[in-house]
């Protein structure tokens, strides 16, 4: 496996991925049906690679050599098993000290648990330092166990919490 930064054309799988991974980041406290999320979420999603290359934020795609039959058509050749979009200069809110900004993070289903999120997290790490941005944030529900988990392990630490209330409403006639 190895990590690269991704360009356009590493769109169509971002995007695919993106929509995947959709039902992982929404709260349970969010009462609203998955069909309706799914398509706000998909169009938010469409204009998100302009807003990248809008931003500044660097995109990092981690790769695995394709496996298949010993042909050699498929020999060398690698895919993409997930990606982490960066916003590399953010100011904190309440210091206006500069950190960078991880926006989105995806990997495949079948290579969770198998080092991809560590290796796209090591590679913004070192990215963030050579650009000598002193801190990392980012966002997850906190339902995301296995992202909390990752997260913790590789030093993140929680420094606000979010909070939500569900209200009543009542329909006026």
């Amino acid at each position: 496996m190895q990590v690269r930064q991704g360009d356009v054309r590493d769109w169509p799988f971002m995007y695919a991925l993106g929509k995947i991974g959709i039902p992982d980041s929404i709260s349970p406290w969010r009462k609203q049906p998955m069909e309706e999320t799914l398509k706000y979420r998909e169009g938010i999603l469409k204009g998100f690679w302009t807003w990248i290359q809008q931003s500044g934020s660097v995109v990092f795609i981690a790769e695995a050599p394709v496996e298949g039959e010993n042909s050699s058509s498929v020999k060398g050749k690698s895919q993409p098993i997930g990606y982490l979009v960066l916003h590399p200069s953010l100011r904190e809110e309440l210091t206006g000290v500069n950190q960078g900004w991880i926006m989105d993070f995806g990997v495949v289903p079948v290579w969770r648990g198998k080092g991809v999120g560590r290796m796209l997290l090591s590679a913004v790490e070192d990215y963030c330092r050579e650009q000598e941005i002193p801190y990392l944030g980012l966002a997850v529900s906190s339902h995301n166990l296995r992202a909390l988990h990752l997260y913790e392990k590789f030093g993140f630490a929680e420094e606000r919490k979010l909070m939500v209330k569900q209200l009543e409403i009542t329909h006026l006639n």
